[in-house]
């Protein structure tokens, strides 16, 4: 029993030695001392730097201040109408009796077509005064002709051929007339027989309005008789508000989408604007021209219409270079590389996924776009 107390003491003893042995083997002065590591951020005259090779680094996204030209759209109520160019109104070319209406209200009619006839006595008169004029200048030219004969073999005078001469200059004076008055009656050949003065459109189009009918009586030359609307191209209205006027321009695009007919648009610079405002509404109309080879837009139909209104250049940055503190908006800004500095600013709130810059930033400046709420932590 005495013997096992005395090895269990050795044991101890020796244990307690190796133990002994580890510590001083760590405490021992040539062991190296472990140093500890430098931080990500420092401040520096009240500018965070950050220690280059860091992970804080690598997380940052720095872009530089760009300054973009952007339009503004301006939502307008518009409408279709014909071009006034191409509203063409149809006058009787004579006074009479209508013996025929060849058209009917809403029908395509073509260039040249014959709308209705008219009985002229006018017409008539015309027709008759040509024959005449035509009968004469043949005269004036077989009596020139015997004169000139006669002149060369020394048988007449020389005042004789300069009476023939004047007469056929006349005669083909009174014949160039009465074609012309023929013409301003608007006569064709075929209709001379009967002493009827055709109607004729002069462009291709759809009747919108029309006053005829067989039987009537014409008085009055200047009364529209007929209108024909050339639709092939169209104009839309876009109805500006006088509180808006002091965003016009030239250069102003209108786009226009048709509701009735998804996927149809319209764009372009506009052509014309009123020159007043209209007193009922206090609006001005801006025009575009569209194309309606189809004939599927009729005037008088509402569409919606966005004017691009040109704007000056603004600081453009992304929402996500942004810090909120409280009603205050700042970024980081690089001054040195490396090194930012917290600056506020005044945006604007309706750019999407940008922001326009008031105030406080220019063209051309770095800043962190990415990860500055980790330098806003620190």
């Amino acid at each position: 029993m005495r013997v096992s107390r005395v090895g269990a003491l050795a044991i101890g003893l020796l244990c307690l030695a190796i133990l002994l042995v580890v510590v001083l083997r760590f405490r021992t002065p040539h062991s190296p001392v472990a140093t500890a590591e430098s931080p990500m951020v420092t401040q520096s005259q009240g500018h965070l730097v950050v220690r280059e090779g860091s992970p804080l680094e690598k997380r940052l996204i720095i872009q530089e201040v760009a300054s973009v030209s952007r339009g503004h759209g301006l939502m307008l109520p518009a409408q279709v109408m014909t071009e006034p160019d191409r509203q063409v109104n149809v006058y009787a070319p004579v006074t009479g009796r209508i013996t025929g209406v060849s058209v009917h209200l809403g029908q395509k009619v073509h260039r040249g077509q014959v709308l209705a006839t008219i009985a002229a006595g006018d017409l008539d008169q015309a027709w008759a005064d040509d024959t005449r004029a035509r009968a004469a200048l043949d005269f004036a030219r077989r009596a020139y002709a015997r004169a000139q004969g006669v002149q060369a073999i020394g048988g007449n005078a020389v005042k004789d051929l300069e009476s023939a001469r004047n007469d056929l200059a006349q005669a083909q004076a009174e014949a160039e007339r009465t074609q012309r008055r023929l013409q301003v009656l608007g006569a064709r050949p075929g209709y001379s027989a009967q002493g009827q003065a055709p109607l004729v459109s002069p462009v291709d189009g759809v009747v919108s309005m029309t006053t005829m009918a067989p039987g009537e009586n014409i008085t009055d030359p200047t009364a529209i008789q007929m209108t024909v609307l050339d639709l092939s191209e169209v104009w839309v209205a876009a109805a500006i508000p006088q509180d808006s006027l002091a965003q016009i321009s030239d250069g102003n695009v209108l786009s226009v989408s048709f509701d009735e007919f998804p996927g149809r648009t319209c764009s372009g610079r506009v052509v014309s604007f009123d020159p007043a405002l209209h007193p009922d509404t206090r609006r001005v109309n801006a025009y575009i021209a569209c194309p309606n080879t189809d004939g599927a837009l009729r005037p008088g139909m509402f569409v919606d219409a966005t004017l691009n209104v040109p704007q000056g250049s603004d600081v453009i940055i992304p929402k996500t270079a942004l810090l909120m503190n409280n009603d205050q908006v700042s970024v980081f800004v690089e001054v040195a590389p490396r090194t930012f500095q917290r600056r506020d600013i005044v945006i604007s709130y309706d750019e999407g996924d940008s922001v326009r810059v008031l105030k406080g930033l220019s063209a051309g400046e770095r800043i962190v776009t990415s990860g500055a709420i980790l330098l806003n932590d620190d």
